[in-house]
């Protein structure tokens, strides 16, 4: 896959970048408030990838060298897991020496999906640098 300038959804140094699907309220909105940070945006699953299962978005912030892989969901956040993991394998060669984040927003969260193997082990293996929240998530670059 190729993640190139042209590709991305956003300007260079965009202020705001939104990561919404069509007909849901579920968001993640991330902020570069002084536009100092040159970043990109990507829609992954059904428009660069379409022969499987990924994650949403990524978003990448190329100053500070981060990657974030955003899961917009419905109520099932277990789901998100092998949909992350496959848009992390997917893109990993060509971020190398990036830190990878992900997000998840879903609809609701429920405390079984919380307890469930996949998740737990996911959660455990990236620590801080996973986030989930239910309909919004807002966060500064």
């Amino acid at each position: 896959m190729r993640l190139t300038a042209e590709k991305s959804l956003c300007e260079e140094h965009q202020k705001t970048v939104v990561s919404k699907d069509r007909g849901t309220s579920r968001r993640h909105c991330a902020h570069n408030p002084q536009q100092k940070y040159s970043v990109r945006h990507y829609k992954l699953d059904g428009e660069l990838v379409r022969q499987r299962k990924c994650c949403d978005y990524l978003l990448t912030n190329d100053t500070l060298k981060k990657a974030y892989f955003i899961e917009l969901k419905g109520g099932n956040i277990d789901e998100a897991v092998p949909q992350l993991e496959e848009g992390l394998k997917l893109v990993r060669s060509e971020l190398a020496g990036y830190e990878f984040c992900f997000r998840i927003v879903s609809s609701k969260v429920r405390t079984l999906d919380l307890q469930k193997t996949a998740f737990r082990k996911f959660k455990d293996k990236w620590g801080s640098r996973l986030r989930y929240k239910t309909d919004f998530l807002e966060e500064t670059l």
